[in-house]
């Protein structure tokens, strides 16, 4: 454990966590993120063509890019990276710090900050979409999979979301952050690392899009850094997937997983815009409600 009160991202500074740990855990945690999207993802390709039956016809004129239009494809993927949570969490122990302590800088998830930092986030981002939705034919329709897969999303996206910011903002960040001599240099070096990460898993060619999905890496690594844990980060990425996801099920899939260039535009920053401001709210309130940033609270060995 740090021997003195100490930033988020600065946690597994050496000596107190060896600088070949900090890697390995980071390592691992994404071999298990590919592992576990590889082995959920060919289930699901088999289920698919269980449902396609026996035509020989078509598997030989079968398009893979249709599994992207696949309501079996959309719901594999939100589960393979709901299940590296555990693993995640699991992963921070090799640092020699109780799990806890990958939650934030008091050893536990302040589920009260967080239910809090999530109302602003929800707030914002239902008013972004509120705006952004007037006069736009949304071209929402009711498929067979309608149903089933809105339950599904709807479970699964608050883990999905967690998730990540358990494997960027938490093993990612600190494992960067522990090659930094300052907690500044810690901030900057591990939020850009783990947003640049960020931004090259969800797979755009798209300027716009890499642009946003690294932007609010980076936003999500300072609310992280400013707030001494993973609270608001999750709340925030809840908050915005559980409302884009919640309209998946009645549009055309086909369209949902496209992140090909020229996809996204200026639009996608009024987004950013929103998580911005909710952040800004979210840390004035982190102020006044006496969050802790830094931490253990109490250094072991002080106690006499």
């Amino acid at each position: 454990m740090p021997s003195s009160p100490t930033t988020y991202p600065h946690f597994w500074r050496p000596p107190g966590v060896p600088i070949w740990k900090s890697l390995l855990i980071a390592v691992l945690g994404g071999t298990a993120m590919m592992t576990i999207g590889t082995v959920i993802g060919l289930i699901a390709v088999g289920v698919e063509f269980a449902t396609m039956g026996p035509d020989l016809e078509d598997l030989l004129y079968f398009d893979p890019e249709s599994l992207l239009a696949s309501p079996i494809i959309i719901f594999a993927n939100s589960l393979a990276i709901a299940l590296t949570l555990p693993v995640a969490i699991w992963l921070a122990t090799i640092s020699g710090q109780p799990r806890g302590y990958l939650s934030s800088v008091t050893g536990r998830f302040r589920w009260g900050f967080a239910w809090l930092a999530g109302a602003v986030a929800l707030g914002m981002i239902l008013l972004y979409t509120a705006l952004t939705s007037i006069g736009e034919d949304l071209g929402f329709s009711v498929y067979p999979h309608s149903w089933w897969l809105l339950v599904g999303l709807m479970l699964l996206t608050p883990f999905q979301a967690a998730a990540e910011e358990y494997l960027f903002r938490g093993l990612v960040f600190r494992a960067a952050g522990s090659w930094a001599r300052t907690p500044m240099t810690a901030l900057v070096v591990g939020g850009v690392v783990n947003a640049a990460l960020f931004a090259a898993v969800h797979f755009s060619i798209d300027p716009w899009l890499i642009l946003f999905y690294f932007a609010l890496g980076l936003l999500l690594s300072y609310v992280t850094w400013r707030t001494g844990g993973l609270e608001a980060a999750v709340a925030i990425h809840v908050a915005n997937n559980m409302i884009g996801m919640a309209f998946v099920p009645f549009q055309d899939l086909g369209t949902v997983m496209d992140r090909s260039a020229g996809v996204g535009s200026p639009v996608v920053l009024l987004q950013f815009a929103a998580a911005a401001v909710a952040v800004a709210i979210i840390v004035w309130l982190s102020g006044r409600w006496g969050v802790a940033r830094t931490g253990p609270r109490v250094i072991l060995g002080a106690a006499r």
